[in-house]
């Protein structure tokens, strides 16, 4: 009791002591201390709150990943979207189309890669493994320049055919309401003048079309990762592989990124809409991301899983509207 006592006293002496010193200050002062204070309890909440969401999260995923891996049954679609995409030639003109930009890039990469990177390597690997060693420098030099290819593709000619196809599927499968919801680019909601200007400037068509691209290679933590991820992709075989089940989820995120931009999703409620499905976008990312890795090939898996993010899509749309409507 006496302790209790001492401590009492202890605190209300504190706090007499504030209030004077609080007293005795300028008016400036007394709301620069204020402010102070105020900022310094919101980050200790903040701080609080997000080290228990976190907690939480973390300890959720050990019952959400295995729960929607087996409920949404995702990674089947890779697959479904193989049978699919075979069995409805309405859908190969937008793979049939850039079958031979692609094949002359892929050959042009070839020729200058082993150029470049094949006598050097030969050379190592003469001295390290003997004759062996020169068909094991092209085997090398020819998944690099295969990974190099998928990069370069993927990045600067696959996208708007990619979500050309993803509308097909859609519209295939009853959903050209859907796509009422597109969003309008910046162009078209200008005036017709400014319009034309803008389609006509060069410097527009290309900001247009690699901003993204710009902005990822600028971006400090993508440019972070992007060099402690991409020397493991070299890795013969095995690198990819792993690249898959690293990326599985931001890969089968990216799938559905024309989903939610017709749904009107922002990236916090694309965040939430993907954590709730966690397990199904990883195994559907890393069977779609397995897929891919094989080599000459995988630019037509791309349109094949791109087909299957679409059907599931169209499952998982029609499911919430049978649930609206129920309600």
């Amino acid at each position: 009791m006496t302790y209790f006592l001492k401590a009492l006293s202890l605190r209300e002496r504190t706090r007499t002591m504030i209030r004077m010193q609080k007293q005795s200050m300028p008016q400036s002062m007394q709301e620069l201390y204020v402010r102070a204070r105020e900022r310094v309890e919101a980050f200790v909440r903040r701080f609080l709150y997000f080290m228990y969401s976190g907690a939480t999260y973390r300890l959720m995923l050990v019952f959400i990943v295995p729960y929607t891996a087996v409920s949404t049954c995702a990674v089947r679609y890779p697959f479904v979207g193989i049978c699919y995409f075979a069995y409805h030639p309405v859908l190969w003109p937008s793979f049939m189309r850039v079958v031979a930009p692609l094949f002359l890039i892929l050959l042009a990469i070839m020729g200058v890669w082993f150029t470049i990177a094949y006598p050097p390597q030969a050379l190592i690997f003469l001295l390290l493994n003997g004759p062996a060693g020169l068909l094991s420098s092209a085997l090398m030099v020819f998944h690099q320049a295969c990974v190099i290819y998928g990069i370069v593709a993927r990045t600067f000619f696959l996208k708007k055919a990619l979500r050309n196809l993803f509308d097909m599927v859609l519209k295939l499968n009853g959903l050209e309401d859907l796509l009422a919801n597109a969003s309008v680019d910046f162009a078209e909601q200008v005036d017709a003048q400014f319009y034309t200007r803008v389609q006509q400037s060069v410097v527009y068509k290309l900001r247009a079309r690699y901003r993204k691209f710009v902005l990822r290679m600028t971006s400090p933590y993508l440019l972070l990762k992007s060099l402690i991820l991409l020397p493991i992709q070299f890795i013969p075989v095995f690198g990819p592989l792993i690249m898959a089940l690293v990326n599985s989820v931001d890969h089968a995120r990216a799938a559905h990124g024309r989903y939610f931009q017709l749904k009107g999703f922002t990236p916090r409620q694309t965040r939430v809409f993907t954590r709730r499905k966690f397990g199904g976008y990883w195994t559907f990312g890393a069977a779609a991301g397995v897929l891919e890795t094989v080599p000459l090939i995988d630019m037509f898996f791309s349109f094949t899983n791109t087909t299957g993010a679409a059907l599931w899509a169209v499952t998982m749309e029609k499911k919430e509207r049978k649930k609206a409507a129920r309600h």
